[in-house]
C-alpha cells in the first residue's frame, strides 16, 4: 500500500523513512511524483545523515513499529527538526491485530507485520514529542477469518494500517468543504472529487459530499470554524426552496458557492421558473471556462474560472519502442452524447479507411450505431459492445484506449452549449501521448497549431491534416512530446488546487459583504413568488412540528437536515 494521497500535493521536498523494510516494500515515491513531478523525493532507511528541511515527512511502520516509547518520541522530535514550520508529518502503523497477521502467528509462521506498537501508543508518542495530531485514519480490506481467530481477537481485524498526520505549530482553523452533487458520473470526478482529494492533503481541511435527494447536515461553527457549501449542477425545485435554503445558510454563516461546468441553456426552463436563484443566492460561482463565466456574471458578479486538470501525469510514451513494432496507425474517437459531431466527420473517415486499409485502425467509444456506420474491418469498440452502448466505461479503460492510439479526434460543432465546454479531452489526450486533431470550438483557445496539436476548420483541412498525421510518424512524435510537456508544466491539479483554497479564504474574509449582496440580488424577486413562498412555509411548518427530541439532541446532530429533491 502506498500513501501518496496523504502527502500535501504541493509539496516540493518530501522525505520518506522506511526503516528495515522487506524487499517487496513499495514506497510512495513513484506515485507521488506522478501527482507532483516537481518534487524532490528522498527515500532513506533512517535519519542518519539527512540534512535540509522538508514540506512533508513520511515515517513508515517498518521504522517505528517496534520502537519503545522513549526511542519513538526521540525519533519524532528529531524528524520534526527536519520539517518546515508549515509542513506535515505522516505516520503509518501496520495493525498487529490484522487477520492475516493473527493467522500467521497461530500457524506458527513469522508474522506478516513486525509490529509491537499499538494505535493509541503511537498517538501518545506523537503528542509527547510536541506535535499536533491532525487526523487519525485507518485503511482496511475485507477478510475471512476462522472462528478461532475471531474468538481470541480484540482488535479490528479488517484494519490493515493505521495512519496519523501531524504538524509542528498550531494547526489552522478547521475548514469543511461540503458539496451537494447534482451530476455524479461525468462532471463530479473532475470538478468535485479530484479537487476535494487534493484539499484533504492540506492541514485541517475536511470534505463531505452528498447526492441530490439524500439527507445531509449543515454544521455549526463549533464543529468547523469555516464551512463551505457547494451546490454542484443542481436546480432548486422552486424559488421558495432556494430562498429558504439561503436563509438557513445565512443564519449559519456558511460560504455558499455554485459549481457549474456546462451551459445552463439546456435547463433554461428550470432556472427561469425560479428566477435563476441558484446563481443569484450564492456568494460566488466557480466554473470551468471564461465563456461560461461571462454568461453567469449576469446573475452574479463574483465568478471564478478554475480550468480542468489531470490528477496525475501519466508516464511518457516510449515512441521508439512503439515504432519498432510497426503497428497500424490507430485513431481514437471517444465521446458520448455527441452523435452529430461524429456524423459530420464520418464520410471522411470512411474514405480514409478505404484508402489505407490494414494500415489504419480505429478505437471508438460511442453509440453502437455510430460504430457500425464506420466502414472499416479494423475497428475496436472500447468496452463491452453489449454493455456499454451509449454508456460510460471506466476511466482506466478510457485512458488506456487513448494511450494505445496515435491520433485522437475531437470534433465539436459550434453552438452556444459547446462553446462553454472545457478543453479537458485535449489535456487527457496530450497527457497520454495521442496527437489531437480538433475543431476550433473550445480547443482553438488551447492548442498551438502544429506544435501541441492541429485544428481543422473545414472538411478539406480535416482530410489533409489527418492524412499528414497518418503518414508522418516523426511529426506525430514531435507534436505529442510538446503537448505532453504542456500538460506536465501547466495542467496538473497539484499546480492549481491551492488557487481554489486561497479564493475560498478570500471570500470568507468578505462574507458579511457578500451575504448582503446576495440578499439584495434575490430580494427584488420575492414579490413575484409571494404565493409560492407562503404555501411552502405553510407546508414546511406543518411537516416540521416539534418532535420528541430535546433541543440538545437536535443540536448534537449538526443542525438542520435538509433534502432538496432531484430535478429530472
Amino acid at each position: 500500500m502506498t500513501y501518496e494521497t496523504f502527502i500535501p500535493a504541493r509539496a516540493k521536498n518530501v522525505l520518506e523513512v522506511i526503516g528495515d523494510a522487506p524487499t517487496d516494500f513499495e514506497t510512495s515515491e513513484e506515485k507521488f511524483l506522478e501527482i507532483q513531478p516537481d518534487c524532490s523525493y528522498a527515500v532513506t532507511e533512517d535519519l542518519t545523515g539527512v540534512i535540509g528541511t522538508f514540506d512533508a515527512i513520511l515515517l513508515q511502520s517498518p521504522l517505528i513499529g517496534t520502537l519503545s516509547n522513549k526511542k519513538l518520541v526521540a525519533l519524532i522530535r528529531r524528524a520534526a527538526k527536519l520539517l518546515k514550520d508549515d509542513g506535515t508529518m505522516i505516520f503509518t502503523l501496520d495493525n498487529i491485530g490484522h487477520a492475516e497477521n493473527l493467522a500467521a502467528i497461530l500457524d506458527g509462521k513469522p508474522p506478516k507485520f513486525r509490529v509491537t506498537l499499538t494505535q493509541s501508543e503511537l498517538q501518545d508518542a506523537i503528542e509527547e514529542a510536541g506535535l499536533n495530531v491532525l487526523r487519525s485514519l485507518n485503511a482496511g480490506r475485507g477478510v475471512k477469518v476462522s472462528r478461532q481467530i475471531a474468538d481470541i481477537s480484540k482488535t479490528d481485524m479488517a484494519v490493515f494500517v493505521y495512519l496519523f498526520t501531524a504538524c509542528k505549530n498550531v494547526p489552522p482553523k478547521k475548514m469543511l468543504v461540503q458539496t451537494l452533487i447534482g451530476e455524479a458520473t461525468v462532471c463530479a470526478p473532475s470538478r468535485v472529487h479530484m479537487p476535494n482529494a487534493f484539499f484533504m492533503t492540506e492541514q485541517n481541511i475536511f470534505i463531505m459530499s452528498s447526492p441530490v435527494g439524500k439527507p445531509y447536515q449543515l454544521f455549526d461553527r463549533e464543529q468547523f470554524e469555516r464551512r463551505i457549501f457547494i451546490n454542484q449542477r443542481m436546480s432548486f425545485p422552486s424559488f421558495a426552496v432556494g430562498l429558504d435554503f439561503f436563509n438557513v445558510i445565512r443564519e449559519k454563516e456558511i460560504l455558499f458557492l455554485s459549481e457549474m461546468d456546462d451551459h445552463p441553456v439546456l435547463w433554461e426552463d428550470d432556472y427561469q421558473k425560479t428566477a435563476w436563484i441558484n446563481f443569484r443566492s450564492v456568494h460566488a460561482i466557480q466554473t470551468s471556462t471564461q465563456y461560461l463565466a461571462d454568461f453567469l456574471k449576469q446573475f452574479n458578479p463574483h465568478v471564478k474560472v478554475f480550468a480542468n486538470h489531470l490528477r496525475r501525469l501519466p508516464p511518457p510514451r516510449d515512441f521508439d519502442a512503439e515504432f519498432r513494432q510497426k503497428k497500424p496507425v490507430t485513431i481514437f474517437y471517444g465521446a458520448l452524447n455527441r452523435d452529430g459531431d461524429f456524423i459530420e466527420i464520418l464520410p471522411m473517415l470512411n474514405k480514409l479507411a478505404a484508402q489505407y486499409g490494414n494500415k489504419l485502425e480505429f478505437k471508438i467509444l460511442a453509440r453502437k450505431n455510430l460504430f457500425d456506420a464506420l466502414e472499416s474491418k479494423n475497428k475496436t469498440f472500447v468496452g463491452d459492445l453489449q454493455q456499454y452502448d451509449g454508456q460510460f466505461v471506466s476511466y482506466d479503460d478510457y485512458e488506456a484506449a487513448i494511450r494505445s492510439s496515435d491520433i485522437a479526434l475531437l470534433p465539436l460543432r459550434d453552438s452556444e452549449f459547446n462553446r462553454s465546454k472545457s478543453d479537458l479531452k485535449f489535456i487527457e489526450c496530450a497527457g497520454n501521448g495521442a496527437v489531437v486533431l480538433a475543431s476550433p470550438v473550445v480547443y482553438g483557445n488551447t492548442i498551438v497549431e502544429g506544435k501541441t496539436g492541429f485544428i481543422y476548420r473545414d472538411n478539406r483541412e480535416f482530410t489533409n491534416k489527418l492524412n499528414l498525421l497518418i503518414k508522418n510518424r516523426n511529426l506525430r512524435r514531435m507534436v505529442a512530446e510538446k503537448a505532453y510537456a504542456y500538460v506536465r508544466f501547466n495542467r496538473l491539479m497539484s499546480q492549481h488546487y491551492m488557487e481554489r483554497l486561497d479564493w475560498y479564504r478570500e471570500l470568507f474574509a468578505r462574507l458579511p459583504e457578500l451575504t448582503a449582496e446576495a440578499a439584495a440580488r434575490i430580494e427584488k424577486y420575492i414579490p413575484l413568488f409571494k404565493d409560492e413562498i407562503a404555501k411552502f412555509r405553510a407546508r414546511f411548518t406543518q411537516q416540521n412540528q416539534p418532535s420528541n427530541n430535546s433541543p440538545a439532541e437536535q443540536k448534537s446532530n449538526g443542525g438542520a437536515q435538509i433534502i432538496i429533491p432531484d430535478i429530472d
